[in-house]
């Protein structure tokens, strides 16, 4: 089932003028895509046989403000501090300073060999598995 999602709400039985002041504070509190500003940087998720790989896109983010720590099965990653200055925009739809994301790694990862860089705005951890979580080949089990 496909579903579809209109950013723009439909203002039709009403009047004009009502309309439009709903419609301009809808993209007030919104960004152009409909989604609330403000929100959680966007990330990708890769899994291949031996390991994870988490990239968060944290643009016009310094790398010293950026924070990972494992803990009971859990890698939180947030960004503190930064440059909190609005002066001067007329409008900001990304400010991810003051943001975190925490995600479930279980029993699968090996924490003591969790891995990040941060290039171009692109915050990439390498979460690796442990060996007995890595699939292997299928293999004969023979019944004595």
């Amino acid at each position: 089932m496909i579903r579809f999602y209109n950013p723009v709400p439909s203002y039709r039985d009403e009047n004009a003028s009502e309309a439009y002041e709903k419609l301009i504070s809808h993209f007030a509190e919104n960004n152009a895509c409909g989604c609330q500003q403000g929100s959680t940087p966007a990330t990708n998720i890769f899994e291949d046989e031996t390991s994870y790989r988490i990239e968060m896109a944290l643009p016009g983010v310094d790398k010293k403000h950026i924070s990972l720590k494992t803990e009971k099965g859990l890698l939180s990653i947030s960004v503190d501090g930064g440059n909190e200055d609005n002066e001067g925009y007329t409008r900001r739809e990304f400010n991810y300073y003051g943001t975190s994301r925490t995600f479930r790694t279980g029993e699968k990862i090996d924490a003591d060999n969790i891995t990040a860089r941060f290039d171009n705005g692109i915050l990439t951890v390498f979460l690796p598995k442990k060996e007995v979580f890595v699939n292997r080949p299928a293999h004969q089990i023979v019944v004595e």
